[in-house]
């Protein structure tokens, strides 16, 4: 069975800049989003949840998916759909760890806002993948 296969929610958004120093949670004090792998396909979909989004007044957002290919560390998702269209063709590939039913997704190093940072996202499983006979 494909530990990857089932429903899963964000728990935690972690992200640190070039040198390694935390920076703001990217998704706010109360990140919100799920996560489905489901017959060689995914989708993912996360946003900030705060109610309040201080002076700045905006809500990070983001949404993909594809088909993917899981090798034991690595994600690899062929995107087909996504909030952001330059996404659409691509490759995302993800550092995974997976400890009982926590998953945890690291994207490579990249900019966000104008500035290099390293994500790191905690899932925490929901739904199972049905068993098959």
């Amino acid at each position: 069975m494909n530990p990857m296969e089932g429903v899963w929610t964000l728990e935690q958004a972690r992200a640190w800049d070039e040198a390694g120093k935390p920076l703001a949670d990217p998704y706010g004090t109360c990140p919100m989003g799920s996560i489905v792998f489901k017959n060689g396909r995914m989708i993912a979909s996360l946003c900030n949840g705060d109610t309040d989004l201080g002076m700045s007044g905006k809500r990070e957002f983001s949404s993909y998916g594809g088909s993917y290919t899981f090798e034991g560390q690595k994600l690899d998702v062929l995107v087909d759909i996504a909030s952001e269209p330059n996404r659409i063709g691509g490759h995302q590939i993800r550092e995974v760890a997976i400890d009982g039913e926590r998953l945890t997704l690291r994207p490579p190093l990249r900019a966000y806002g104008g500035s290099l940072q390293q994500r790191e996202l905690v899932w925490r499983r929901m739904v199972p993948a049905p068993t098959t006979k």
